[in-house]
């Protein structure tokens, strides 16, 4: 493995490691290892490199314009949406609007790519005995096998440069959604409402989704949400809604989403089928059924004060 590919595979452990833990396997099946499913296949890229792309000589594919949204932007939501097997048309078309946020989604396409090697480099490098082991009769596990294929089609398109192009991302790069989120706001100050006023002005699912329940303002432990404080089991169903946030506004969070199929080739928890579902998992939604009706309670609140661009609602209110 190269120096490059090894700085970019350092650059996305922080990333997706903490995307689940443990293993699952239901009693009277099977356990299959990575070693098994990740066997090389006609997809898998191959050991030595293609020697166009050692060179260079690989030509760009020809990048179609994206549509426009509802708000009259370009629809990079499209992007994400897209075959992963087309995954470096995607990239690519992502850096060309760079200057619209399309490096927010590049970095996101290509931490996919960064993904998947990790869990090759895992079945390489682990022994068989701390290999996960991945049920084959869990609802996600077939699917997650299929986009795995999906995946390494689409990556061993991706030159090494391109990779690097689209996951770091420079201090001060162009791209207004990254320069928000990287806006430095002491929290309470002015500058921390402004970069929300500049956040919901634009709320851009992608961007609400690497916020995450950090869009919600602190006091202490708890969270504050419409001149509340919000702490104990409470506090965890609004941080699970603020997961679900991105998804009612249209951001991909089915199968394809990479916190469904990342947790299941990773560390073999592939029960789940949907962003939904992770978040209801963690809540114990199955064993408290009232928990669901109140994640998604909190999940139209959010929305609700999101697309009013209601900065005050997401404020500690003054003392």
């Amino acid at each position: 493995m190269s120096v490059r590919r090894v700085a970019v595979l350092a650059a996305v452990l922080g990333a997706l490691a903490g995307l689940a833990v443990g293993s699952l396997v239901g009693p009277g099946r099977e356990p299959v290892t990575l070693a098994r499913l990740l066997a090389p296949t006609a997809t898998a890229r191959p050991e030595r490199a293609d020697p166009a792309f050692a060179a260079g000589a690989v030509s760009a594919p020809r990048l179609a314009p994206l549509p426009a949204g509802a708000d009259g932007r370009v629809d990079l939501g499209a992007l994400l949406r897209a075959p992963l097997s087309e995954l470096r048309t995607s990239v690519l078309t992502a850096l060309r609007h760079r200057s619209e946020g399309g490096w927010l989604y590049a970095r996101a396409l290509a931490r996919q790519c960064s993904a998947l090697e990790m869990v090759e480099m895992r079945e390489h490098l682990a022994p068989a005995a701390f290999q996960p082991a991945i049920d084959l009769n869990q609802p996600g596990a077939q699917r997650a096998l299929t986009l795995r294929d999906q995946l390494m089609a689409g990556c061993s398109q991706l030159q090494p440069d391109e990779l690097l192009e689209a996951m770091n991302v420079p201090p001060g790069a162009a791209d207004p959604l990254i320069a928000v989120m990287d806006q430095p706001a002491r929290p309470g100050s002015a500058e921390a409402r402004e970069r929300l006023a500049a956040i919901l002005a634009r709320p851009d699912p992608l961007m609400l989704a690497e916020l995450g329940p950090s869009l919600l303002a602190r006091d202490g432990e708890a969270i504050v949400f419409d001149g509340k404080r919000i702490d104990g089991d409470e506090r965890q169903l609004l941080e699970g809604a603020a997961v679900l946030l991105p998804c009612s506004l249209g951001l991909i969070c089915d199968g394809q989403d990479v916190n469904v199929w990342g947790p299941c080739l990773i560390d073999g928890m592939c029960k789940v089928s949907s962003r939904e579902d992770f978040v209801m998992n963690n809540v114990q939604a199955s064993e408290h059924p009232e928990r669901r009706a109140a994640v998604l309670a909190w999940v139209e609140r959010l929305r609700a004060a999101v697309v009013a661009r209601d900065v005050d609602r997401f404020l500690k209110p003054p003392t």
